[in-house]
C-alpha cells in the first residue's frame, strides 16, 4: 500500500478502527492501522496509584457501515516554496518602508532624498575604492575571512579562461560585453586558420551594433539611482551617433554570408542610433535581396520615419511603406510597432494633422485587437495634451480624453516592457495638474497606481518626486484633510518626503478644518528633517499647535511635542550642532501651549529661559501669550512672576497692559509703593500707542486675532 501510494495510486481500503483502554492498570495503549503505518502512545505508570487523566475519545462517525471504503485523493505536486507563498498572502506588503540600500543602523534611517542621494554615493565610492584595490594589490588580497576570493574579484579587468585568440574567447567575451578586447580577438583571428564561422561573427555584430562599438558604461544599482540615466527616445531631434565604416560596418562586409539576422542587426543598430539614411538604404538593399526584416526591426525603423521630415503627409507616406512591406512579408505588428509610430506624432504633436494621425493609428491598433500598454497611453497624452504651449493665451483642455484613458486602465496590472512604461504615471499627473487640477483625476489615477504592482512602473527616484509632488500640490488644496493624510501616511516619510511649500499647504488645511488631532503625526516625521532648522517653518508649526485650546489628551500630545522639541534643542545646542531655529516667537508658543493645559510651571520656565538667553531676543513672544501668562500669574497669586510679565510687556510696548494691572491691583494687597509702581506701568502704557502691529510684523509674532 505504501508503495502505491509513493507512486501516486489511488488507494481504497477498509474502515477499521481499534481503541484499547485499560484504566484500571492506569496506562493507555492506542492503535490505529492507516496506510501500512502504525501510531502508539503508551504511557506506563510509575507508582501504583498514580492516576494519569485521560481524554476522551474522538467520537466515531457511526453512520460508516462496515465494508465501506474511503477513497484517497491523488497526491498534489506542490513547489518547494508553497509553504511560504501561502504564508506572505496573509500580509500586507507596506511599501513605506526605510530604503533597503541604506538600511545599516537604524538611528541612521533615511527619508530625504537628497540624504539618500549623499549616502548613495558614499556607498558607491566606497565599492569603487575596494574594487580598485582588489585589483591594484591583489596579491595581497587572497581571501575573504575562510574562503578565497574569486579570480575575477581579484583582476576585475580580466578573468578569462580563455587567454589566446580563438573562437572560443571570441564568444567568451562577448558573453562578457567587453566589446573593445572582443574587437582585439576578432582582429587577431582574421589572418589565422581557421576563419571564425559564421554564427560566431554574427554574435559579434549583434553585440557591435547594440553599444555600437563602445564598451558599455558599467552602471551599478546605486549609480543609477544618484544620477537617473537620462530618458531621450522622445527627443524632437536626436542627433545620429552612428560612425561611418565604423567596426559593426566591416564585420558585416566581410561575413560569408550576409543572413537575414546580419541584415537585422545592422538595421537596428543604424536605427538605434539614429542613422536613418544608412538604415533606409540598407533596408533597400535587404529588400533586393528578397529578404524579410522581423518585427524588432521594423519597430526601430518605424521610429525614425520622422527624423527630417519636413510635414506630416511625408511621415506618413513613410509608416505606411513599411507597413505594406510589413504585411507582404506576413509580419504581425505588435504593439511596439504601434507606439514607434505614435513616437513619431510625439515629436511633431504642434504640426497640423499629427493629432487626427495619432488617432488613426489607434484605430488601427483596436482593429488589429491588440491591447495598448502604458506607453502608449503616454505617447497620446504627450501627443494631445502638449504642455510648453509658446501661445500666449492657451486654451483650457477638455479632460474627456484623459477620463477614456483612465477607463481603460483601471483595476489592470501592468509590466514594463520600454521606457515610456515608466513614466506614464509622471505624465498623466503632469497633465492634470497643468490641463485639468481636479482632484477627482488626480485621486483616481493614483489608485490605478495602487492596483497590484503598478506602483513598480512609477520610475526612478526623481520621477517618483515629481509624481507625489504635484499630486499634493492638487488633494491639499481641494481635499477635506483625510484624504489628505490617508495619502500622506502610505507614502510619507520613506517614499516621499514632501517640501516645506507642501506642509505650509498642510497646515492651512488642517486649520480650515480644524482637524488639529493630526499634528502630533506630522511633529514625528518632521523631527527626523531639516525643516525646523528654519525659524520660519518651525514657528508657523507651532502657531497651529498654539491656535487653540484642545480637549484635555489632544492638549497633553501638545505638551509632549513641546517637551520633545525643547530637548532636543537644549541637547544640540549644548553639542555645538545645528538644532532647531527656537527664538522668541516660538517659545512664545511653546508658553500658550502649556497654558492650555494648565501647566503655569513649564510655561514659566520658558518664560525665565527666554528672559535669561539674550540670542532668543531676536524675536519677541507675541502679545497673546505674555497677556495668558500674566492671567495665570495672577490666578496663581504668584506677584513677582506677574511683575516681570508686566514689566517685559512695558519694554515690548505691548497692549493690554492698563487691563492686567487693574486685575493685579484687584487680585493682591500691596504695599503703597507696589501700587504706586503699577498705576506708572499702566499710565506709561496708556500714554504710548501700541505698538503690536509693527512688532509682530517684524518679529514674527502672533497677534489675539491669530
Amino acid at each position: 500500500m505504501a508503495a502505491a501510494l509513493r507512486q501516486q495510486a489511488k488507494v481504497t481500503m477498509p474502515v477499521s478502527r481499534a481503541l484499547l483502554f485499560d484504566i484500571g492498570r492506569r496506562y493507555i495503549s492506542i492503535g490505529r492501522p492507516c496506510c501500512g503505518n502504525t501510531w502508539h502512545i503508551f504511557r506506563k505508570i510509575k507508582k501504583k496509584n498514580e492516576f494519569i487523566p485521560v481524554t476522551p475519545p474522538i467520537e466515531l462517525d457511526k453512520s460508516v457501515k462496515k465494508g465501506e471504503v474511503i477513497n484517497i485523493p491523488d497526491k498534489i505536486e506542490r513547489s518547494p516554496t508553497a509553504i511560504l507563498s501561502a504564508l506572505a498572502s496573509t500580509v500586507r506588503n507596506d511599501l513605506n518602508q526605510p530604503m533597503y540600500l541604506s538600511i545599516d543602523d537604524p538611528y541612521l534611517y533615511l527619508n530625504n532624498d537628497r540624504a539618500k542621494k549623499f549616502a548613495m554615493a558614499s556607498m558607491d565610492s566606497g565599492r569603487n575604492a575596494a574594487k580598485l584595490m582588489l585589483s591594484e594589490y591583489k596579491e595581497y588580497m587572497t581571501q575573504m575571512w575562510e574562503e578565497p576570493l574569486p579570480e575575477v574579484w581579484r583582476d576585475i579587468n580580466k578573468g578569462y579562461v580563455h587567454k589566446d585568440a580563438s573562437e572560443a574567447a571570441l564568444l567568451e567575451r562577448i558573453s562578457k560585453r567587453h566589446v573593445t578586447e572582443a574587437i582585439q580577438v576578432y582582429t587577431a583571428m582574421k589572418a589565422k586558420e581557421p576563419p571564425l564561422s559564421q554564427e560566431a561573427q554574427e554574435k559579434l555584430l549583434e553585440l557591435l551594433t547594440v553599444f555600437n562599438c563602445e564598451d558599455p558604461e558599467t552602471q551599478s544599482e546605486l549609480h543609477l539611482f544618484i544620477e537617473p540615466p537620462m530618458l531621450t527616445t522622445h527627443s524632437p531631434f536626436p542627433l545620429s551617433t552612428w560612425k561611418k565604416g565604423n567596426m559593426a560596418e566591416q564585420v558585416f562586409n566581410s561575413l560569408p554570408e550576409k543572413t537575414c539576422k546580419a541584415y537585422c542587426y545592422m538595421l537596428r543598430g543604424m536605427a538605434k542610433h539614429y542613422d536613418k539614411e544608412s538604415a533606409l538604404n540598407l533596408y533597400n538593399e535587404m529588400k533586393a535581396a528578397k529578404m524579410t526584416a522581423d518585427v524588432y526591426t521594423f519597430n526601430l525603423l518605424l521610429k525614425v520615419s520622422s527624423l527630417d521630415a519636413q510635414s506630416v503627409d511625408e511621415i506618413r507616406l513613410s509608416i505606411e511603406s513599411l507597413l505594406k512591406d510589413m504585411s507582404a512579408g506576413n509580419v504581425r505588428p505588435n504593439v511596439e510597432t504601434f507606439n514607434s509610430i505614435l513616437c513619431n506624432c510625439r515629436r511633431v504633436s504642434r504640426w497640423t494633422g499629427s493629432k487626427m494621425f495619432a488617432l488613426a493609428v489607434l484605430s488601427e491598433m483596436k482593429a488589429c485587437d491588440i491591447e495598448p500598454n502604458l506607453a502608449t497611453y503616454n505617447d497620446v497624452l504627450n501627443i494631445f495634451y502638449y504642455s510648453k504651449s509658446r501661445d500666449s493665451s492657451p486654451q483650457p483642455k477638455s479632460p474627456d480624453l484623459f477620463e477614456n484613458i483612465l477607463e481603460a486602465i483601471e483595476n489592470k496590472e501592468f509590466i514594463a516592457v520600454s521606457e515610456g512604461d515608466y513614466t506614464f504615471f509622471r505624465s498623466a499627473m503632469r497633465v492634470v495638474v497643468n490641463s485639468f487640477p481636479d482632484s477627482k483625476y488626480a485621486l483616481r489615477l493614483h489608485k490605478v497606481l495602487q492596483h497590484g504592482k503598478n506602483s513598480d512602473l512609477l520610475g526612478h527616484r526623481q520621477l517618483q518626486y515629481g509624481y507625489y509632488n504635484d499630486l499634493f500640490n492638487i488633494i491639499v488644496q481641494l481635499e477635506h484633510t483625510d484624504v489628505v493624510m490617508e495619502l500622506y501616511q502610505q507614502v510619507v516619510p520613506y517614499i516621499f518626503l514632501p517640501s516645506s511649500e507642501i506642509y505650509h499647504l498642510i497646515f492651512e488645511n488642517i486649520s480650515l478644518h480644524e482637524t488639529y488631532h493630526y499634528l502630533p503625526q506630522i511633529y514625528i516625521d518632521l523631527e527626523t528633517t531639516a525643516m525646523f532648522f528654519r525659524n520660519d517653518f518651525l514657528l508657523d508649526f507651532f502657531r497651529l499647535v498654539a491656535h487653540k485650546k484642545h480637549e484635555p489628551q489632544l492638549q497633553s500630545q501638545m505638551c509632549d511635542i513641546t517637551e520633545s522639541l525643547i530637548k532636543s534643542w537644549l541637547m544640540k545646542r549644548e553639542r555645538q550642532r545645528e538644532y532647531p531655529a527656537v527664538d522668541g516667537a516660538v517659545l512664545g508658543e511653546m508658553i500658550l501651549i502649556y497654558l492650555y493645559n494648565e501647566d503655569d510651571k513649564k510655561a514659566w520656565e520658558l518664560f525665565q529661559m527666554y528672559q535669561k538667553d539674550h540670542t532668543l531676543r531676536a524675536t519677541n513672544p507675541s502679545e497673546k501669550s505674555l497677556i495668558k501668562l500674566t492671567e495665570h500669574m495672577i490666578a496663581a497669586k504668584d506677584y513677582d512672576s506677574t511683575k516681570q510679565v508686566l514689566t517685559r510687556m512695558l519694554e515690548l510696548e505691548c497692549g493690554g497692559i492698563p487691563a492686567l494691572v487693574d486685575k493685579t491691583l484687584q487680585a493682591f494687597e500691596l504695599s503703597e509703593q507696589e501700587r504706586n509702581y503699577l498705576e506708572g506701568v499702566a499710565s506709561d502704557a496708556a500714554s504710548e500707542p501700541s505698538s503690536d502691529s509693527s512688532s509682530s510684523s517684524d518679529n514674527g509674532s502672533s497677534s489675539d486675532s491669530d
